[in-house]
């Protein structure tokens, strides 16, 4: 897959991405960090503001916020409620990384030191709570205020079970997963939630309830495919660590032969992103042409 830079900082978005996508994404940059800035002078707050600006700046994907767009625009959505629905997604996912890193001790994120360990835990914590206010914040643009409880309802509970899911995470004496079902769980609550979230919103905002639970099934066995792909790509450094691993989990099940359990990771990721696909081109008008592009070039890789 070819990738090329962002004018924003570091923020990589795909080759051959419409213009006008690439040029929204740029307004998500902006109104992210319009959000964050201090509205007063105390120096705790403006320190939470720099953290959280230092880590925006450390790039990614924005998955989410693309998923936003793209769904947004072909669902009819203005350029303006694309861009308020894809800033507060993309905001809700920092914060949980932000928190992810504190809670697994991370030292480094993107090659670069994580807001816990280049400005402490206390700076941290705050950090992601400030990426959290503003993505409610960020909802708050939308255009339609009769729909503004539903949106910020839905923002609430993914939100909810993405906690559920992290929560349900290893604990400090060693990996807490024992089962591909349970792995499973785990990775649709922490990372199908937030997946999930900007189709539903787009679908919410353009007045197609009837197929949220269909986005959200999509998205959800995108997210487990792309954690066990991860999982077979990080087996070697996850093996010493308490971290949830697909490929570990399967090689107890398997007597300890790693073969095999990266064999099996293999087929349930392809089974996972299979479904993607089929989820994410059933969606209307085209709202999920990009996830269904996504679980297609994941399974490339396997």
């Amino acid at each position: 897959m070819l990738f090329e830079v962002s004018p924003c900082d570091s923020v990589v978005v795909h080759a051959g991405e419409p213009r006008v996508l690439v040029d929204l994404l740029d307004l998500v940059e902006s109104r992210m960090l319009e959000l964050i800035e201090p509205s007063c002078e105390p120096s705790d707050l403006a320190n939470t503001a720099g953290a959280a600006a230092y880590h925006l700046a450390s790039g990614g994907q924005r998955v989410r916020a693309r998923l936003a767009l793209s769904s947004a625009k072909a669902l009819g959505l203005s350029d303006a409620d694309a861009v308020c629905l894809a800033s507060c997604v993309e905001l809700l996912h920092n914060a949980s990384l932000i928190h992810d890193d504190l809670q697994d001790r991370e030292q480094y994120r993107r090659g670069v030191e994580t807001v816990c360990a280049a400005y402490g835990n206390h700076i941290a914590i705050c950090t992601g709570d400030l990426l959290l206010s503003a993505a409610y914040a960020a909802i708050a643009y939308f255009s339609n205020p009769r729909i503004l409880p539903q949106l910020m309802s839905l923002v609430h509970e993914r939100t909810s079970i993405v906690i559920i899911g992290q929560c349900a995470g290893p604990t400090p004496t060693g990996n807490a997963v024992s089962d591909m079902a349970l792995y499973e769980k785990i990775a649709s609550q922490k990372s199908g939630s937030l997946l999930s979230l900007p189709l539903e919103l787009a679908l919410v905002g353009s007045g197609k309830h009837a197929w949220i639970d269909k986005a959200r099934r999509a998205a959800e066995h995108f997210a487990i495919g792309y954690q066990i792909v991860d999982d077979m790509e990080d087996v070697a450094q996850d093996t010493d660590s308490h971290a949830v691993n697909a490929v570990l989990v399967l090689k107890a099940s398997e007597n300890g032969d790693i073969r095999r359990a990266l064999s099996k990771a293999q087929e349930y990721g392809l089974r996972h992103l299979e479904q993607a696909i089929l989820g994410g081109g059933s969606l209307p008008d085209g709202s999920g042409d990009l996830l269904k592009e996504l679980a297609r070039n994941l399974r490339d890789r396997l």
